[in-house]
């Protein structure tokens, strides 16, 4: 029996006092008795009553832990039957004779002992062994399972983390390997040049400068080690959805996603709103959340990744969790290859459980209260995208829910946690919610980097996960291939060749394709005889080792970049940024290793209907298979040429509105419209009809490099080409050809091997096409070299080119001011010249500099650069440029939003006149982009912009 219970009882680290805040009396406390409290055992000198009747028990010596407040505490009688029994023995010496034996029986057996006294009493006591084993007992009574991790010690680690780290995400990232599939970053690389699957961490002969070989993940304070994620080997290997095949519609308007039989009947089944998915991305991350160890979920997991394929747990071998149904363990919705491996808890010996929980990185304490074993568990997650679109919000750092799409109809990432099956994308409640929004969660001070699981607008979701614990923590996003023919108008995703009647496969631009593609159904209607090709696997495949694209990708891969690759790499490090993680961002960018990221550009020719003003234009076309119902929304680089006597007119699109015979003039589609340059208005005629290349940023995601296309020759000639007349996805090369010319300029900057680019051209309006491989012409001046190439030639030209590093943004209070750069050059930040203001710097005397400021204008209640208060520079060193190239100032300066890192450049475009730069030595202050002119009268761009990608999380001390 204990000597004494107690419900609440305190210390604090240092001193011998313990206070008894429950009241229960300290009567039959005796010397040399041991307190048990908070997993501690330490020796009882006495206890006694204080001032009010407090109750209180000194210790021999001082607290040496952790300072204890209301905690169960119980006191051990250790010495209460040692004593009697040493006393029965003492008094039993006198007759050794007669005790002989028991003595002996007291130090070996269990039970109880008779001791004759020298008075010829008895004296019957408990063994030395059973005194051991009833305190034994009597401890396990009040703290079972010694060797386990406590709930109060899982719980002070994650407040120490919390702390620690400026928000939930990497601690480390892990290694990688390059090799011919590339690598993203640090830490995730794809495992070969078919970008079979993309993989977190190496240990063998990798790369990096992370300090681990695998991911250490923080997931609202928990910290938890990436390995053997879906791989007996220790790397991990991500889960993507199959992708599409052309038999899914989505309709935008209802939020309805119907899987149909054929590509036939799903493209047929399409309306102004409900449209074939082909255009898809992906989302992925790591799902984090608190499960109960039972009879009903029985099974532990080595660091708490219920994927796990690892053949044991600390020297424990794992078996497969067959007691939780596949769906339990998959990334997506019908993935059946990820059931996890693990041990069994309720089965394993005292011995297996001691070695596991005596490891914190599995993430396993004992709850005393509750008298259970829990684990903290991770599972790695994956999203198809509902339809066509990017993903609308999956960052943590705004305010609103992990979103596909924010508006109607709604599409919330749904949590799963400890329930057997995902829950699909919906509108409904539970969701996944950023805790910007106000609303409470179990875990305080896990609002950065993390979604929530709630139930409603104001709790935790209780049935994702014991208290709710259960967070999702985003890693980025991926663009995927469909599986139809390839065709840069009709499906520029595709991957497939054209499968002619008897079976011969060609890609769409061949003379002997006898089934033309003319709509976005014949992609995946001909991409094999039938739907397939005898062998069983269409084109397109990794196994068909057959692409129909210029650059030879396949479907079921993911890439590093590009085309069906890692779009957004949003594994943000958990540790707060410092000073040099800014400047090392801002010299990646300067220097073009930044990774871009940028939406596809989507372009259209026509002609106006002859209504225009100095601010509109009517488009004068019926509306567009790629419009969407967020066009104005989605303007970014988004830009209309108009051209007039052969000139073109360049300008920045504002917004979009539907005109009908009511509004005065022609039917058609309206833009409203800023000059860019020149100012409009310059003696175009209002009824007279023009040419126009319309060209909007709405197209997919595409990061660091990928396949460009650029569509040469004139609007006429480009409006008999059936292929071509109703768009494509890439640019319009306005550089055209007339016979003589041989040099053209290529409108993004070429970074492909120099030998690569791809030239598919016609001069029969589309009759027929003739493709093959040339050489960049002339790399500083960004020219392909085509000898008298005939005016009525149109040529589709594909290359490499590298996504924007910037985007178009507000200017916002300053963090930490940095130089000025100023480049003309070909070789130096032409990638950030381009992001910034378009044009692409050609200039071969590749003067470049760095310039100080001589005056600094802060507007002190914002601390953003004040308009009226100007910023100044030293003067432009450069001299005139070679190949008349344009230039470009920025100055870059470190910002933070919504505790995120940001770099933002306020930037001006500089044209040369043959004397000097034109310019006025001034920083110019303008939100996202707009124009002025320069001292020579010329009409530059000056804006605003930020790179793409948060730099990671400022650790908020206050």
């Amino acid at each position: 029996m204990a000597a004494f219970t107690a419900s609440q009882a305190s210390v604090t680290n240092g001193s011998k006092v313990v206070t008894i805040n429950s009241g229960e009396s300290i009567a039959n406390i005796r010397q040399g008795d041991f307190l048990f409290l908070a997993g501690f055992l330490v020796e009882i000198n006495r206890g006694y009553v204080g001032a009010a009747s407090q109750q209180y028990i000194e210790l021999v010596k001082n607290w040496a832990n952790s300072s204890q407040s209301s905690q169960p505490a119980v006191v051990i009688p250790t010495t209460g039957d040692f004593r009697a029994a040493v006393d029965a023995i003492n008094n039993a010496n006198k007759n050794v004779n007669d005790n002989f034996v028991a003595m002996q029986n007291w130090q070996t057996n269990m039970g109880n002992v008779t001791f004759v006294n020298q008075d010829g009493t008895t004296t019957t006591v408990k063994t030395l062994k059973q005194i051991e084993a009833d305190n034994e007992a009597q401890m396990d009574a009040y703290h079972p399972y010694p060797w386990a991790m406590r709930k109060v010690e899982f719980e002070a680690r994650r407040a120490a983390n919390n702390e620690k780290y400026a928000a939930s995400g990497f601690m480390h990232f892990g290694k990688h390997l390059t090799g011919a599939g590339g690598s993203i970053n640090q830490g995730l690389w794809v495992l070969n040049s078919q970008g079979r699957t993309l993989v977190l961490g190496r240990s063998t002969s990798a790369i990096g400068n992370s300090k681990s070989d695998y991911p250490l993940v923080n997931v609202a304070g928990v910290l938890t080690k990436i390995e053997y994620l879906n791989s007996a080997a220790r790397d991990n290997y991500l889960q993507f959805p199959p992708t599409e095949d052309g038999t899914r519609t989505y309709d935008s308007e209802t939020g309805v996603s119907v899987t149909h039989a054929t590509p036939a009947i799903a493209f047929a089944s399409e309306t102004e709103t409900n449209k074939a998915v082909t255009d898809r991305v992906d989302m992925w991350g790591f799902e984090g959340f608190l499960r109960e160890i039972n009879d009903a979920d029985p099974f532990v997991y080595a660091n708490g990744l219920i994927q796990s394929q690892a053949t044991s747990v600390n020297g424990v071998a794992t078996v497969s969790d067959n007691v939780r149904p596949v769906t339990y363990f998959a990334w997506y919705e019908g993935d059946e290859s990820s059931r996890g491996k693990g041990v069994n808890w309720q089965t394993a010996t005292e011995a297996q459980r001691r070695v596991i929980a005596s490891d914190p990185e599995n993430n396993i304490y004992f709850d005393d209260a509750t008298g259970k074993f829990y684990q903290f568990c991770a599972r790695g997650r994956s999203f198809a995208g509902t339809g066509n679109n990017n993903w609308d919000f999956v960052d943590a750092s705004n305010r609103g829910y992990l979103d596909y799409a924010s508006v109607n109809p709604i599409k919330h990432v749904r949590p799963q946690g400890k329930r057997d099956v995902a829950q699909a994308i919906g509108s409904a409640f539970p969701l996944y919610s950023s805790k910007s929004l106000g609303i409470a969660h179990p875990v305080a001070g896990i609002d950065a980097g993390v979604f929530g699981a709630m139930s409603d607008s104001s709790a935790a979701d209780l049935d994702s996960a014991v208290a709710g614990e259960c967070y999702f923590l985003v890693c980025g996003t991926v663009n995927r291939l469909n599986q139809g023919a390839y065709h840069p108008h009709l499906n520029p995703q595709g991957t497939s060749t054209i499968v002619n009647t008897n079976g011969s496969r060609v890609k769409w631009w061949a003379a002997n394709t006898e089934r033309k593609l003319t709509s976005r159904s014949d992609c995946f209607n001909y991409h094999g005889s039938g739907g397939y090709v005898a062998s069983g696997a269409i084109g397109g495949s990794v196994t068909s080792n057959f692409s129909g694209r210029p650059d030879g990708r396949f479907y079921d891969a993911i890439y590093a970049w590009g085309q069906g690759g890692v779009c957004r790499d949003m594994r943000y490090s958990a540790w707060g940024l410092k000073q040099e993680d800014f400047a090392e961002a801002d010299l990646a960018i300067k220097s073009g290793e930044y990774r871009g990221q940028e939406s596809a550009v989507i372009t259209n020719v026509g002609q106006t209907s002859g209504y225009h003003t100095t601010t509109y234009l009517n488009l004068g076309m019926t509306k567009p298979s790629w419009w969407t119902n967020n066009l104005n929304s989605s303007l970014d680089f988004s830009s209309i040429c108009i051209f007039y006597n052969g000139s073109p007119m360049y300008f920045k699109i504002q917004g979009f509105s539907l005109l009908d015979s009511s509004s005065g003039s022609l039917e058609g589609y309206n833009i409203r419209i800023v000059p860019i340059a020149p100012a409009i208005g310059h003696g175009i005629p209002a009824g007279e009809n023009l040419n126009y290349v319309l060209s909007l940023a709405i197209g997919p995601s595409l990061s660091s490099v990928f396949i460009h296309t650029d569509v040469q020759g004139s609007i006429p000639d480009i409006l008999q080409c059936n292929d071509l007349k109703d768009g494509w996805t890439g640019s319009y090369l306005p550089d055209l050809p007339n016979g003589a010319k041989d040099d053209f300029a290529l409108t993004r900057p070429y970074v492909g091997l120099g030998s690569d680019i791809t030239r598919t051209h016609t001069t029969d309006s589309g009759a027929t096409w003739t493709q093959a491989t040339t050489a960049i012409g002339n790399a500083a001046k960004n020219t392909v070299t085509v000898t008298n190439m005939p005016a009525n030639q149109v040529t589709i030209w594909q290359y490499k080119t590298k996504a924007k590093m910037t985007k178009n943004a507000v200017h916002s209070a300053i963090r930490n001011l940095n130089n000025v750069l100023i480049s003309d050059s070909a070789t130096q930040a032409r990638d950030l010249g381009f992001a910034l203001t378009g044009n692409v710097n050609t200039s071969t005397s590749n003067q470049a500099a760095e310039l100080s400021l001589n005056q600094i204008g802060i507007d002190l209640a914002t601390g953003k650069l004040s308009a009226s208060k100007e910023t100044k520079h030293v003067a432009i060193p450069l001299a005139a440029p070679t190949n008349s190239s344009s230039a470009f100032k920025a100055l870059s300066y470190d910002t933070v939003q919504n505790q995120q890192g940001f770099i933002n450049y306020a930037y001006t475009e500089l044209k040369h006149n043959g004397t000097d730069w034109g310019d006025d030595g001034k920083i110019h202050i303008a939100d996202n982009q707009t124009t002025m002119l320069d001292e020579n009268g010329n009409t530059v761009l000056v804006g605003t912009a930020r790179c793409v990608e948060p730099l990671g999380w400022i650790k908020n001390d206050k």
